[in-house]
């Protein structure tokens, strides 16, 4: 049985509740109805269950409530809702119940005033739509590999650029809250998020629409860095080489002072202090530019005081700057001056380098002036292969005549003891060197630019007879004389640097092999004409058509075209197929289109067989070049059993309408003088 004052459960039969004393069964007991809170107040019904139709929710609370503190017999006795004050023994309950009721009503104005928050958004970030946030919105950023950030600096920046920004600075896990940024005016953001700093500097942006009693809101947004972000913030984070030239520069400037003139003495010579020289040089001729600088801590003098120049090359290496070499002056002994001299060797820029027993010394210990020979007494000519300076002639007597080939660079002089006019000069190439790297900076992140022009060699030279007597002799010569072409690229980049060296090169092998073939060598030619030219730079991809009109000696003159595909961002050549899938076409289909357009001009080449023609072993990537209005197939002499028929440049796929399948497109070609000497 239970106790009709406290609820206690008591055993049966007992007369007094042993947890309050009050008599059990009593008269006064059964006055004393337990009372509950009366008002239009709701109360809560358990999730699942609903009060009964024409029964009020207090009613069915109250119900609940009494259900354990009756005995089955005594539920039907009506209920006394009228508020009993004198019974403080309940209190605490009507208090509680009240507290409840009031807790309800706070609840259901929430729902009613304030947006209803909704569930967790996952988000990658520099997306072009807009991420609805309201004030109690939370933001938990992560990198582009799903790990929560740490520690990072939030600015949210007006879209409409009209009022101030926010930012915040965030330590933890958590993430943050838009309230963190304190009243913010509803209208769009951009949020950019920092973190890291130097090389590991990286942002994550997301685009916001604040609303701070926004509906759509969700309660949290994970922000995930995209991997275009973290690709981006990592390039940004690594300095180019023109910044780090420019940081280089001026940090010795705030070191050693700007360069100035000295006069040294009341002499009316000056000598340099500061930074005095500064020049951007590429010595190992791959695109990219090294710096040279100078710079003295104190004048510079004539004689011991040169000691004071300090000369450095710095060279750009995976995202930062090294000293790769530190130069000589020459101080002279005939005269006044201190000067710091680049010199150049076969097309190579470096520097020579004194040296007497194998031990480095000045110019002005050299006795007796440059071109005498002395013992022990040497010179050699030191070059950048993009890892180090080292000796490329050398060392060498001081009269030797390679070492009479080496040529000091008047542009990449440097006076740094003369008269004040001379060293002022010098002094200005740190201030063009300055704007020359902020331009080239400025320029780094544009679109790559290539433009195609030809150089010519006019070339003359003795060769083995071709196609002279019926009958030559060994001893037999000719005297061969034409202009030669070869493509260049102006543009940015190491690629391009490469690309214009090896086209250079290729020259230059093609002439020394046809200056050096003989009637006893089979495998040896005579090349008369060289004609190569870009006919098409598609994306970075360029494409060279090379025709060559050469003989073996004593035999006939043959007559080719040959064509190659270039990566002008590396400079390096790549093949056929590289080109065609910029077009979406495969080298299967171009020879099948190849195949018919040959045919097509059959008619013209009677003794072609059909066999050669669909012979896929007839067909060569190096037969087949792009010119930017379709893909043409070349046919040289003697291909396909067709000795008459000569060179033929034939169009296989057409991308103009211009062009049409089979179409003989070849150029005309000019010819070389070719006269038998006597």
């Amino acid at each position: 049985m239970y106790c009709t004052k406290c609820g206690a459960q008591i055993p049966d039969g007992s007369t007094f509740c042993t947890s309050c004393g009050a008599r059990v069964g009593g008269v006064e007991d059964q006055a004393e109805p337990v009372t509950f809170p009366v008002g239009d107040a709701p109360a809560a019904v358990p999730v699942g269950q609903h009060a009964p139709q024409g029964v009020s929710a207090h009613m069915a609370a109250q119900s609940r409530y009494e259900e354990p503190m009756t005995e089955p017999a005594e539920v039907s006795q009506p209920f006394d809702l009228t508020p009993q004050p004198k019974k403080p023994k309940h209190r605490g309950r009507i208090v509680a119940a009240v507290i409840g009721g009031v807790a309800v009503v706070a609840i259901v104005a929430a729902i009613v005033i304030v947006p209803r928050i909704g569930a967790s958004s996952e988000v990658t970030s520099g997306g072009k739509g807009y991420v609805v946030c309201a004030c109690e919105t939370k933001v938990l950023p992560k990198n582009s590999k799903g790990k929560k950030l740490k520690s990072y600096t939030v600015e949210l920046a007006p879209v409409s650029g009209k009022g101030k920004s926010y930012t915040i600075k965030v330590d933890g896990e958590d993430g943050f809250a838009m309230e963190d940024f304190g009243e913010l005016p509803d209208q769009k953001y951009q949020m950019t998020i920092t973190s890291g700093k130097g090389k590991k500097k990286s942002t994550t942006t997301m685009k916001v629409d604040y609303t701070k009693e926004g509906s759509d809101a969700p309660k949290n947004v994970e922000l995930t860095q995209s991997k275009k972000e973290a690709k981006a913030s990592a390039k940004a984070a690594v300095k180019t080489a023109n910044e780090l030239f420019t940081d280089k520069i001026l940090e010795y400037q705030k070191k050693y002072g700007e360069g100035e003139a000295v006069e040294i003495d009341d002499s009316s010579m000056f000598g340099t202090r500061g930074v005095a020289y500064a020049k951007l040089i590429d010595f190992d001729g791959d695109g990219q530019d090294e710096l040279l600088i100078e710079y003295s801590d104190e004048p510079i003098e004539n004689d011991n005081g040169a000691t004071a120049a300090k000369v450095e090359v710095w060279a750009y290496r995976d995202g930062g700057i090294e000293e790769v070499y530190e130069p000589d002056t020459l101080v002279y002994t005939m005269c006044a001056g201190v000067s710091l001299r680049v010199c150049e060797y076969d097309g190579t820029y470096g520097f020579k380098r004194y040296l007497h027993d194998g031990e480095t010394i000045n110019f002005k210990e050299v006795p007796d002036g440059f071109n005498q020979s002395h013992d022990g007494y040497e010179c050699e000519f030191n070059a950048y292969d993009g890892k180090s300076f080292s000796a490329i002639v050398g060392p060498a007597s001081i009269d030797d005549s390679k070492v009479k080939d080496i040529n000091e660079v008047r542009e990449f002089d440097a006076e740094l003891f003369s008269s004040e006019e001379v060293v002022a000069k010098s002094i200005a190439t740190v201030a063009t060197t300055l704007e020359q790297l902020k331009s080239k900076d400025a320029g780094d992140d544009a679109q790559a630019s290539y433009e195609a022009v030809s150089a010519t060699q006019d070339v003359n030279f003795t060769a083995a007879v071709g196609e002279g007597p019926l009958d030559p002799s060994p001893d037999d010569t000719c005297q061969i004389t034409a202009t030669w072409t070869y493509p260049q690229v102006k543009g940015q980049g190491v690629g391009v640097a490469k690309f214009n060296k090896d086209m250079v090169q290729l020259v230059a092998d093609t002439l020394d092999a046809s200056k050096q073939a003989s009637m006893d060598d089979e495998d040896s030619r005579v090349t008369m004409m060289y004609t190569a030219e870009i006919v098409s730079i598609d994306g970075d991809i360029a494409c060279v058509r090379t025709f060559t009109d050469s003989y073996q000696p004593p035999y006939r003159s043959e007559r080719m075209t040959r064509s190659a595909y270039y990566n002008l961002k590396t400079g390096e050549q790549v093949s056929l197929e590289d080109s065609l899938a910029q077009h979406g076409l495969s080298f299967d289909t171009l020879k099948s289109e190849a195949k018919q357009a040959i045919k097509t001009e059959k008619p013209d080449m009677d003794s072609v067989s059909e066999d050669n023609i669909d012979d896929d072993d007839n067909y060569t990537e190096d037969h087949f070049y792009y010119d930017g209005k379709g893909y043409i197939v070349v046919l040289d002499t003697g291909e396909f059993d067709c000795m008459a028929w000569d060179t033929h440049d034939l169009v296989a796929h057409a991308f103009d309408s211009s062009y049409s399948s089979g179409q003989d497109v070849t150029p005309e070609r000019a010819r070389a003088t070719y006269v038998p000497n006597e």
